[in-house]
């Protein structure tokens, strides 16, 4: 299972700099430079990767209603089968086309593949949810180069479980005094539950 994490993190830290889409209709001749990298790697509307998850999965799949307090651009969405069934996931990556640090991300997984983080050594801090269950926040770091000059990033992470899915909200460290932990909870709270 610490395997499994480590490759999701790595993963994960990959796809954040790097996002692409893909489109259903190849005729398309005006697709924004913006969008033609993440056509190329199977990103699509959110509603579509939603319904390609849910029909995958056999199961129903709530997205949070609340966004947090930043404009977005684009909004993109690309459901990950795996053929063994241990790596599937609905990633959707929200990304404001001129502000690269207005970048948030949500990737559900179903509860039977969900990633074990209790035994990270991160510092993790700990959040009751209404329904009584937790969430746990936490913060990578990385070392971003970006137009030839070095700064310092990451995400801030929110993992929560609801309605049989794993849940990860993630807010770029870079607008973290916009998108706070608390706000990252009143998102995770927005998930309709199927109780």
């Amino acid at each position: 299972m610490k395997r499994a994490y480590l490759v999701y993190l790595l993963i994960f830290s990959f796809f954040t700099s790097n996002i692409y889409v893909h489109a259903t209709d190849n005729t398309q001749t005006d697709i924004p430079p913006f969008e033609k990298p993440y056509l190329e790697i199977g990103f699509k509307s959110v509603e579509e990767a939603l319904k390609e998850c849910e029909i995958h999965n056999q199961r129903e799949l709530h997205l949070p209603i609340k966004l947090p307090p930043v404009q977005f651009t684009h909004h993109l969405g690309r459901c990950m089968k795996d053929k063994n069934n241990h790596n599937d996931e609905l990633n959707i990556e929200y990304l404001h086309e001129a502000h690269g640090e207005y970048h948030y991300m949500i990737d559900i997984r179903p509860i039977e593949q969900r990633i074990n983080i209790t035994k990270s050594k991160r510092n993790k801090k700990l959040y009751k949810l209404s329904d009584g269950s937790h969430a746990v926040y936490f913060t990578t770091k990385r070392i971003l180069y970006g137009g030839g000059s070095m700064f310092n990033g990451g995400f801030n992470i929110l993992v929560f479980e609801k309605n049989g899915w794993q849940y990860w909200l993630a807010i770029d460290t870079r607008i973290e005094n916009q998108v706070t932990a608390d706000i990252l909870v009143e998102i995770a709270e927005s998930v309709i539950s199927d109780e």
